[in-house]
């Protein structure tokens, strides 16, 4: 698999996507391809395509037989107009990329927010995910002396996750617990020939359902909290929650209640803090006492 493949996949889904459920002829997308490409789109390599697409990113292209000519179509399209899910993601990061309808001059004028580094790994650990192989990288993470040398690691490749515009891998390491791996502390990746599945009682989404960002410390249990919000700032929260979880308990003029059930991790305060005098830690104690005393630290340090 190369980046230039996982591109013209992208591309496929774009094209059939944007033609909604009325579908799209072959000949068509064929057409669309030779303008983009200069290149025949043959038939077989559309429907290998289509497996792709589905095996990868289980998007499910299918086809409206016709008298004349079959069209093609997203059957669970409605995947792609969910805006929390990878599929609608998926789209939004990249069909503007590979879309021939918006021309080079516009394209500077359309500007997307960069993942600054670890895409290069990306393809590689994604590779070795739909090979179902092990992957040996070395690691060095920002906390460790910039004077030892990185450490070798040979993981079972669980799950990719983005937060903070940063791609980590959930990966299992010889017996210890699942963590995550930021792919820009990566180097030296290689696909091993270990053959690597997931239990098929393993589901990304439930793992991470109770964390805030990619900190997936298990031993600290989910608790609801409660934040206290101005009615500004309450608004954005509205339309981009902070977490799945949230829910608006209280609603006033002046203010407004979230909760959340989730664990209080580190991530978590910084999201706290980043929303400065605007929110209020109301429950638990525990954490309205850890944002107070960091509060307090910041203030002697800027007074």
């Amino acid at each position: 698999m190369t980046k230039n493949l996982i591109n013209k996949y992208i591309w496929l889904i774009t094209i059939v996507h944007k033609a909604g459920r009325q579908g799209i002829t072959f000949n068509d997308i064929a057409s669309k391809w030779l303008e983009k490409d200069a290149t025949e789109y043959a038939k077989r390599t559309f429907h290998n395509h289509i497996n792709a697409v589905y095996d990868l990113f289980g998007i499910e292209i299918k086809c409206i037989k016709g008298k004349n000519l079959n069209r093609y179509y997203i059957s669970n399209s409605t995947d792609l107009n969910d805006n929390s899910g990878f599929k609608s993601w998926l789209l939004d990061a990249l069909s503007l990329s590979c879309s021939t309808d918006v021309k080079e001059p516009l394209k500077k004028r359309i500007l997307l927010e960069e993942v600054p580094s670890g895409r290069e790994n990306f393809t590689d650990i994604l590779e070795a995910m739909d090979n179902g192989k092990t992957l040996t990288f070395t690691y060095k993470p920002f906390w460790m002396d910039s004077n030892k040398e990185s450490t070798l690691y040979n993981v079972e490749p669980y799950a990719l996750k983005i937060f903070k515009r940063r791609w980590y891998l959930l990966a299992k390491y010889g017996d210890g617990p699942l963590k995550t791996y930021a792919l820009d502390r990566m180097s030296n990746i290689d696909e091993e020939f270990t053959d690597f599945t997931p239990p098929d009682d393993f589901d990304a989404e439930e793992f991470f359902s109770t964390c805030f960002g990619i900190i997936s410390d298990h031993k600290t249990e989910p608790e609801m909290i409660y934040l206290k919000v101005d009615d500004f700032q309450a608004k954005y929260l509205r339309s981009l929650p902070l977490h799945h979880s949230q829910k608006e308990v209280e609603r006033t003029m002046d203010h407004t209640v979230f909760s959340y059930y989730l664990r209080p991790s580190f991530d978590f305060v910084q999201e706290i803090l980043h929303h400065g005098e605007t929110m209020e830690v109301l429950k638990p104690e525990s954490l309205r006492t850890e944002i107070a005393r960091i509060a307090r630290v910041m203030a002697q340090k800027n007074s």
